[in-house]
């Protein structure tokens, strides 16, 4: 164990996150103890609220927004899971039949955790049961009940994954969404299946109302919220013991939602699953008479703030943890186009410098909330950048969740676009989510004036080594885009920037310093620096697996005021970005 940096990481924690750690693990450990008492004690607490009901109007758009979301999550892989295959997170396990599922099961990749998470989420039933035919509503219930049965509560495991209160939200969301559909379809339920879903549902509410991941807050908790949420819709009033819901579920959005709109774990694709929550809250209409005040202005942000983070493409920026296809894409979310220049997200740490299909987003903010930076990676000062509608300059994705040399490389500073030290990294990482000693990046004002589209920034995440790191970035649309990144301090020699492109865009031309993609091709000139060869690398644009990419290398050459490198990628004619003044820009940069 290593004391220093435990403090490093715990000292953050607020009071009620020390609180239930101890309150919810004491509850866990009990449970494996006498689970019988537990049962029963839950069993008493579910007795207190009165059964969902599926067909409650207010979750007939609760529904529609689940259907959309599972159907891209599990349209492609549904025939396969009716015959006990399931593909989840790009991993493919097969238990021979639904109902024979091994909910224990460790996966090969190591991801098992994750994955069996996604697995009792249960989302894959909701558009089984919106088929309204009786085969899939038996293969739902079979899953259920095979679930129930093989997690009791004193089998070690069940509370990080089937019995998470994270996944238990998201299971009775999907199966409250799914039973509405089945029943609008025209399905029936039997008896049996009656007293199975409804008495699981209640259990399900009445255990994310015991047991509110207040230790973890942010995207678990608002998770939790917005699941209750969705159980008093289908009630005929908000239980007595609920009084604390909509006051704490405004402070929760609150904490994930910035002022500026972003989110604040700085994940785009929390903040795309955060912003289908809060259009969730609004369809279960428990903030009808508020809704104008607060809800919809924190939408309307939220909203705004996702298409800053998206590429001409659609979808979303890969920055922290994030990857394609957990949710619909950012556009089918929020249609709306930004228009072009540079937009800020002053709070939330990121730039958009945007010249219709060609774009910038630039990571220069914090990496995550200090109370739990769980999702964060050594990204400050990275970008990504799109040319002519198609991603050129790629952020490297996510490979893993499980703690080991994936996770530790997907996150690492060498393995993103920004300026870095060979060797040493800006944040403290350990195990799978944990952050000790970490950074920060800032707007560096002053070099606006350099390039059409502009911005600078500056991080400290090696402060401790006595180095400083800054970037400025350049657009002039539909022309090219400049970077040049300064170190200055004793450890600089190990400086180093690279550019990770996919494989989409083909080397092109004798010297491989070219790339094309239809009808566009770009240029890399190193005009300061020193270029190492195009060699072969990876991204994880879809958790887990690995798609081709091509990393330029670029080491800064030295300076008596530090060490500098600048890197112009060209895709038009080039003459505006002779423009530029690399001396002030140097200056500027290193003088910070």
């Amino acid at each position: 164990m290593n004391l220093g940096r435990l403090w490093r990481t715990v000292r953050h924690l607020n009071a009620d996150q020390w609180r239930y750690r101890v309150i919810r693990r004491g509850r866990y450990v009990c449970a494996g103890l006498a689970p019988a008492a537990w049962a029963r004690r839950l069993e008493r607490q579910s007795e207190r609220l009165e059964f969902a009901d599926p067909a409650a109007t207010a979750l007939a758009g609760v529904a529609d927004q689940l259907l959309v979301h599972q159907t891209v999550v599990h349209g492609d892989h549904l025939n396969a899971m009716n015959e006990g295959r399931f593909t989840l997170l790009g991993h493919t396990e097969d238990f021979g039949a639904a109902e024979r599922i091994d909910w224990r099961r460790e996966t090969a990749d190591g991801n098992g955790l994750l994955w069996r998470l996604n697995l009792a989420y249960m989302g894959y039933a909701v558009p089984w049961l919106a088929s309204g035919e009786a085969a899939d509503l038996a293969r739902a219930a079979a899953v259920l009940r095979a679930l129930e049965a093989g997690n009791p509560w004193h089998m070690p495991g069940v509370f990080r994954d089937v019995w998470n209160p994270y996944t238990v939200s998201h299971r009775l969301i999907n199966l409250l969404a799914g039973l509405h559909l089945h029943g609008r379809a025209g399905g029936t339920l039997a008896a049996p299946e009656r007293e199975l879903f409804f008495g699981h549902l209640r259990r399900l509410a009445a255990y994310i109302a015991g047991n509110l991941e207040k230790d973890l807050q942010f995207n678990h908790l608002m998770k939790n919220y917005v699941a209750l949420a969705v159980y008093a819709a289908a009630l005929p009033a908000l239980p007595a013991t609920w009084h604390f819901l909509a006051a704490e579920t405004k402070a929760s959005v609150r904490q994930n939602f910035l002022t500026d709109g972003g989110h604040a774990e700085r994940s785009p694709m929390y903040h795309l699953l955060g912003l289908q929550d809060l259009r969730l809250l609004r369809a279960t209409g428990l903030f009808d008479e508020t809704r104008e005040d607060w809800l919809e202005p924190v939408i309307s942000k939220a909203a705004a703030a996702l298409r800053l983070l998206s590429h001409p493409d659609g979808d979303i920026a890969l920055f922290n943890d994030a990857w394609f296809d957990e949710a619909p894409s950012a556009a089918a979310l929020v249609r709306d186009a930004p228009t072009p220049g540079r937009h800020d997200l002053p709070e939330t740490g990121y730039v958009r410098l945007d010249g219709g299909n060609d774009a910038v987003i630039f990571d220069v903010g914090p990496c995550g909330p200090d109370e739990n930076p769980a999702h964060a990676h050594a990204d400050f000062l990275s970008l990504e950048a799109s040319v002519g509608g198609a991603r050129f300059l790629v952020d490297p994705g996510t490979p893993a969740y499980a703690p080991g040399p994936l996770r530790d490389l997907g996150r690492s500073a060498a393995q993103h676009n920004g300026p870095h030290l060979e060797g040493d990294e800006p944040l403290e990482f350990w195990a799978a989510f944990r952050v000790g000693r970490r950074g920060n990046a800032e707007i560096l004002p002053g070099l606006d004036g350099h390039a059409p589209l502009a911005v600078a920034g500056r991080q400290n995440g090696y402060a401790h080594l006595g180095v400083g790191v800054s970037r400025f970035v350049g657009l002039w649309p539909d022309q090219g885009m400049l970077i040049v990144d300064a170190w200055t301090g004793p450890a600089a020699g190990r400086a180093a920037t690279r550019f990770l492109i996919p494989r989409v865009w083909r080397p092109a031309g004798a010297e491989g310093m070219a790339f094309q993609c239809g009808g566009t091709t770009v240029r890399a000139e190193v005009l300061a620096g020193d270029a190492g060869s195009i060699t072969e690398a990876e991204w994880w644009p879809h958790f887990g697996v690995a798609a081709r990419a091509q990393a330029l290398c670029v080491k800064p050459q030295p300076e008596p005021d530090g060490h500098f490198l600048a890197v112009r990628f060209v895709w038009g004619d080039g003459e505006m970005l002779a423009t530029a003044d690399l001396s002030e820009i140097r200056r500027a940069l290193t003088a910070s």
